[in-house]
């Protein structure tokens, strides 16, 4: 079970004051969970954005809030600026050990699709998928192995997914994390050839005027 530290301080700030917090550098949290009451925390801004980088979603963090015993937690909720990416506010929830949890899991393509090497087109589908199991049974990330996918339109699905039975799968059965597309043939342009149409003037009637006018009459 891969665990991260960070320590923390209790924080008293709060509303509008916390802006004080991050002008110092820190970043305003809370710790909450099932069996525990909400604790307002302040974590080093710096130091929280590595942790989140390495944790994600789905690494437990041995939280340590000032000389007090570290607790096991899990960055649930994650608030950043939309322009710059700062984080603005993390949501840490405190995990039992002996209560299943849903969390995120990363998906990792292993080995290779012997369709590609005929000219497919490896098409990626889902990233993640959602779990539940225990905090101690929480991969770090699941295996997807591509070998299988030899021809074109075969595809991996999470129902395919190899999880020990510890872990119970939430996502779609049917959605698709990678297939095999036939490679696009470009079309060449066809070159269209406007066909020529005979245009047929008609006479002009000044002419017929003219040639009626010609005619004398006879004398009477």
């Amino acid at each position: 079970m891969e665990q991260i530290e960070l320590k923390a301080e209790s924080r008293t700030l709060a509303g509008r004051h916390v802006k004080k917090l991050r002008a110092q550098g820190y970043v305003p949290a809370v710790v909450y969970g099932s069996q525990v009451e909400t604790k307002p925390i302040q974590v080093e801004g710096k130091v929280l954005h590595k942790v989140l980088a390495k944790a994600g979603g789905n690494t437990l963090i041995s939280l340590q809030i000032g000389d007090a015993e570290p607790v096991l937690t899990l960055a649930r909720e994650v608030q950043r600026d939309i322009i710059r990416h700062n984080v603005l506010h993390v949501d840490f929830y405190q995990v039992v050990m002996t209560e299943r949890i849903a969390a995120q899991v990363p998906l990792v393509l292993t080995g290779e699709a012997p369709a590609v090497e005929h000219g497919g087109v490896l098409v990626h589908g889902l990233n993640t998928v959602e779990v539940q199991c225990l905090p101690a049974d929480l991969p770090s990330v699941i295996e997807v192995d591509l070998s299988p996918l030899a021809e074109f339109n075969d595809f991996v699905s999470v129902a395919d997914l190899e999880v020990p039975s510890s872990i119970t799968v939430l996502s779609d059965l049917e959605s698709v994390i990678a297939r095999i597309e036939a490679p696009r043939i470009v079309e060449e342009e066809v070159e269209v050839v406007e066909e020529e149409v005979e245009v047929v003037a008609e006479p002009e009637l000044v002419g017929r005027v003219e040639r009626e006018e010609e005619i004398e009459e006879p004398e009477e």
